[in-house]
């Protein structure tokens, strides 16, 4: 059996608000993996720091960048993507926020497809849409799946609200179409599904100290992951990268921070 992975980021997503909407996707991905509510992201958690932390399995003080502009690493940190081409796996990145293109290194990806429409519950859609059609143009190993119009919902309407729930409930049925393609390749038993967000929110805003900004939510589904289990341990954003590249068989760079979250295997 060879092991696909696909991440899920869904922008500014609290676990509180995940637990509100009405989520059967995410809701069975839970049901049939191991999950918390009370993961930590970083400072300042706002989206283009948290995403690195996500990618590059370090905290915000190893890599350095402290707001949504990218500039280059004076010590570098590879990204689950580097690592995975690098050992000869195909990448995918698909996402409708434009400055995450620096979540990966030029020359990692195999597939790449951004539409700058983060803005409508309509521009969730059609990542989703791309995803679930090209799966099948590759045999991949590793995907990235980034939905931001939650984050921009919250923006304008506050975090909790209505509107904000029903954007949590567009990206689950986004999620779903993504894993009803990937079912439809018979690659659902190989594959095992991380799904998280990168910060939380409160009023219009994020970016604080504050527990609603800073916990999230993470979700891990899939092969040898334990069924209908709530993590107790600790688990940080920057987990993330070093535990799918224990998924996919993949030597940790030493420049990690992270560790394999090992409470979710059985």
């Amino acid at each position: 059996m060879k092991p696909r992975v696909i991440l899920f980021s869904i922008d500014g997503m609290r676990p509180d608000a995940l637990d509100a909407a009405a989520t059967p996707h995410i809701d069975r991905l839970r049901a049939n993996g191991a999950s918390t509510g009370s993961a930590r992201t970083v400072m300042p958690s706002v989206t283009l720091p948290c995403h690195l932390a996500m990618l590059r399995g370090v905290d915000s003080s190893r890599h350095g960048i402290t707001s949504n502009n990218f500039q280059p690493l004076a010590r570098p940190v590879p990204s689950l993507l580097d690592v995975a081409h690098a050992a000869g796996k195909k990448t995918g990145f698909f996402f409708n926020w434009e400055k995450l293109r620096d979540l990966s290194d030029p020359g990692s990806l195999d597939v790449a497809y951004m539409w700058r429409d983060c803005y409508s519950p309509e521009g969730d859609q059609r990542i989703a849409e791309a995803a679930a059609s090209h799966l099948g143009d590759l045999d991949f190993d590793a995907v990235f799946v980034y939905f931001g119009w939650t984050d921009e919902c919250a923006h304008r309407n506050s975090w909790m609200s209505e509107p904000y729930l029903r954007a949590i409930e567009n990206a689950d049925a986004c999620v779903g179409r993504v894993l009803a393609a990937n079912a439809a390749l018979g690659r659902a038993q190989e594959t095992t599904v991380l799904l998280l967000s990168d910060h939380g929110g409160h009023g219009r805003s994020h970016g604080t100290e504050m527990e609603e900004d800073m916990r999230i939510p993470w979700v891990i589904a899939g092969p040898n992951i334990r069924a209908g289990h709530t993590l107790d341990g600790p688990v940080r954003i920057f987990d993330t990268c070093v535990t799918l590249a224990h998924v996919l068989g993949l030597e940790a760079s030493p420049e990690w921070d992270g560790r394999v979250v090992t409470e979710a295997f059985q």
